[in-house]
């Protein structure tokens, strides 16, 4: 008995699912509002960049530019296309090379240090040895001696 229930009962679902043969759904009234077709605008597009006319050639490929306002361009051709960068080189030389060296004498020889994000960077160069960078850095870490005035 069990097993017939189980046999009619999927049976006896699907035959009500589908609707009976002389039952008809009511047709659907049209609706009364006529939608217009709005043309959506175009997104703007951004011009190409092109390199200016009077731009002047640099020797690594890029090209040299400044505005009306004074404010210099580096221009460059990429796989991409034309890539435009405000020119920074008068930013990179406001920090002093030696900025963030601390220079030590040891003796004959001075020991300098550098954080690095790896730790501190630590080195020792004989006095005679010091290339002009590391000679500007100890000459700006050594205080100076007031001992060149005379007592009056």
């Amino acid at each position: 008995m069990k097993k017939l229930v189980i046999l009619i009962a999927p049976l006896a679902l699907a035959l009500l699912a589908i609707p009976a043969s002389g039952q008809t759904k009511a047709p659907q009234k049209p609706a009364t509002v006529k939608k217009v077709a709005v043309a959506p605008k175009p997104a703007p597009t951004a011009k190409p960049l092109v390199i200016p006319k009077d731009a002047t050639p640099n020797a690594d490929g890029t090209y040299s530019w400044a505005d009306k306002a004074g404010k210099k361009w580096i221009f460059a051709k990429t796989p991409f296309g034309i890539s435009r960068m405000e020119d920074v080189a008068s930013f990179a030389s406001a920090a002093p090379a030696g900025q963030f060296v601390k220079a030590f004498e040891v003796g004959d020889k001075i020991r300098f240090e550098r954080q690095s994000p790896f730790g501190t960077n630590k080195w020792e160069k004989n006095k005679a040895d010091l290339t002009d960078e590391e000679r500007a850095i100890v000459a700006a870490q050594t205080p100076q001696t007031s001992g060149d005035k005379k007592p009056e």
